[in-house]
């Protein structure tokens, strides 16, 4: 389904700029009504203080910025919440945690009310009134999963024993009657069973580990199972172990892809990496291996890749290799380089070519140029590398050196 678009009523547009105005006015009345009217938030020090502002802030922003989008707020546009979440936990409850949120949507409607003075500016604040509190229940909501998520693990119970195990799977340890057991078949994980492995890393290091657990509930939620999947944050890289007899859709990437593009638009852009499928528990580790290589191969850039979406060449020649490169003949490095710095026009008629089953017609079809120019660029290629394009050794030589080199680049 497509997302609603931004709203474009003149009115509503100017009730959402009138406030945003006010913003740090409005973040300044309801930071002082929570430390005044919530006992909890009495006598907090500065530090606590300026960390309760910016979580007002951000909401309020939030809140204004989904009115502007004319769609609901997702898990994903919240995800400053966590790490103001995890403070919060070892000081207040989270009965006072979310009353919070009331007093900001109080402090933000009375000022919207204020500003109706006539039939437009009413009727904005009428569409604002139905707005408003959608997203404060979302956002209460979220912000007490985040909150329970937050003392688990300061309880040192949940959390840590989800890393003991993805550890003991890692390892290809046998698991023996326990937690960690019970975590795994909570997980959907069971001996025999078929899994497969995701790994994502951000492409730029989130300021805070908060920002990246919930990027881990948020992948671990996309993957559709009929169970929450086991997600860990691993120094700075998640990994998900995912059963794929328990539900898990064909569309598994496309769903990922679509959490890491919203992610990336909350500032938190990952890499993500998805293994193949393994028959059980014992062969996770490989499974594991597949998708920490593929993502290191795909580099620093955001976005989703599967292996089960690529073909074995491709995956062997996803990332550079030294010996590999040094079996290729000189002539043909040199000639993907120089062709690579002028667009790669000959490279990408070879693989045009060979896509098209070695027909020139149907690749010059394919590329949209004259069947004459794409003979003329295979016999360049031929003259310039020393290669017989009719020779499959001499092919797949050529197309090796040229996934390399891509290989190469994209690792920068």
């Amino acid at each position: 389904m497509a997302a609603p678009a931004p709203t474009t009523d003149p009115a509503i547009a100017a009730l959402r700029e009138a406030l945003e105005e006010r913003l740090e006015e409005l973040t300044d009345e309801a930071t002082a009504k929570i430390l005044t009217e919530i006992p909890a938030y009495h006598g907090i020090d500065e530090q606590m203080r300026r960390d309760v502002r910016a979580h007002v802030f951000s909401h309020l922003r939030a809140s204004l910025e989904s009115l502007a989008s004319g769609r609901d707020v997702t898990r994903e546009d919240l995800l400053f919440v966590r790490p103001h979440a995890a403070r919060r936990a070892r000081r207040v409850s989270v009965a006072d945690f979310v009353q919070a949120f009331y007093v900001g949507e109080r402090v933000l409607w009375d000022a919207a009310l204020a500003l109706a003075h006539d039939e437009d500016s009413r009727r904005a604040a009428l569409a604002f009134a139905s707005h408003l509190p959608r997203y404060f229940e979302a956002a209460t909501t979220h912000a007490a999963e985040v909150y329970v998520e937050a003392q688990e693990q300061l309880a040192a119970t949940g959390e840590r024993i989800r890393r003991d195990l993805l550890e003991d799977l890692l390892a290809g340890r046998q698991l023996e009657p326990g937690p960690r057991l019970d975590a795994a078949t909570a997980a959907g994980l069971r001996e025999g069973a078929a899994s497969l492995v995701v790994s994502a890393r951000p492409c730029v290091a989130p300021d805070n580990e908060e920002l990246l657990r919930g990027a881990a509930a948020a992948l671990a939620r996309a993957v559709g199972a009929a169970t929450l999947p086991l997600a860990v944050v691993r120094r700075d890289e998640i990994v998900i172990v995912v059963p794929v007899d328990d539900g898990v859709p064909a569309t598994l990437a496309p769903r990922l892809d679509d959490v890491q593009r919203r992610l990336a638009g909350a500032g938190l852009p990952l890499a993500v990496a998805i293994s193949t499928a393994v028959r059980d528990l014992a062969q996770i580790p490989d499974a594991y291996r597949e998708a920490h290589t593929l993502r290191r191969a795909i580099g620093p850039e955001p976005g989703v890749r599967s292996l089960s979406e690529m073909s074995a060449f491709e995956y062997l020649t996803s990332r550079p290799d030294a010996t590999a490169r040094r079996l290729i003949a000189p002539a043909i490095h040199e000639f993907v380089t120089s062709d690579a710095a002028e667009g790669a026009p000959l490279i990408t008629t070879l693989r045009a070519y060979v896509d098209c089953d070695l027909n020139a017609r149907r690749a010059a079809d394919r590329l949209h140029i004259h069947v004459n120019t794409a003979h003329y660029r295979l016999g360049r290629i031929a003259e310039r590398t020393g290669c017989e394009l009719r020779h499959v050794s001499d092919l797949i030589e050529l197309l090796i050196a040229a996934r390399l080199a891509d290989a190469e680049a994209r690792r920068g």
